[in-house]
């Protein structure tokens, strides 16, 4: 038996052993990144779905939140407090997604929803009032696409309406 002969086939069969094995982890590679991407999408809408029921399921919660977008004067000075925290809990969520999208990690699509949502939120009124003293508890990146944003950049008009 020749060595050589017996040394090229193992090399042979090194070769196709490292490229079936170099192709079996891109493809779990890629699975593992379409995981990664759905449970993204996953949290960002279940923490937004979230905070969507806390306000829609209290009464009381819903009227200090419709009255502090629109025109927060006419809060008391408890429900101002509320409002205030209402607002943190709901930008932090937008500002994840924010992030998430900013990182790669949500896509144009899903994107452009969220998008005109949080934009269409941070442009009423009394949400404005509410930016100017908490924006900076925010991160800068965040801080800087709210404030240069403008209401004629919202794309959907059904999406204006209170």
């Amino acid at each position: 038996m020749d060595w050589n002969a017996v040394a090229a086939v193992a090399s042979v069969l090194a070769a196709i052993s490292v490229t079936l094995t170099v192709v079996y982890l891109a493809i779990q590679i890629r699975k593992n990144t379409h995981a990664t991407h759905s449970q993204t999408y996953h949290l960002a809408t279940s923490a937004l779905a979230e905070m969507a029921g806390i306000i829609g399921s209290n009464k009381e919660l819903a009227r200090i939140f419709r009255i502090g977008m629109m025109n927060p004067d006419q809060l008391e000075e408890d429900e101002i407090v509320q409002f205030g925290y209402l607002g943190i809990s709901l930008f932090r969520r937008f500002e994840n997604v924010f992030f998430q999208y900013q990182s790669g990690m949500i896509n144009d699509d899903f994107w452009t929803g969220h998008r005109d949502n949080i934009l269409w939120f941070f442009h009423r009124p009394g949400m404005q009032v509410w930016w100017k003293d908490r924006k900076f508890a925010f991160s800068k990146s965040f801080r800087e696409f709210l404030d240069s944003s403008t209401p004629d950049e919202i794309t959907s008009p059904e999406s204006r309406r209170l």
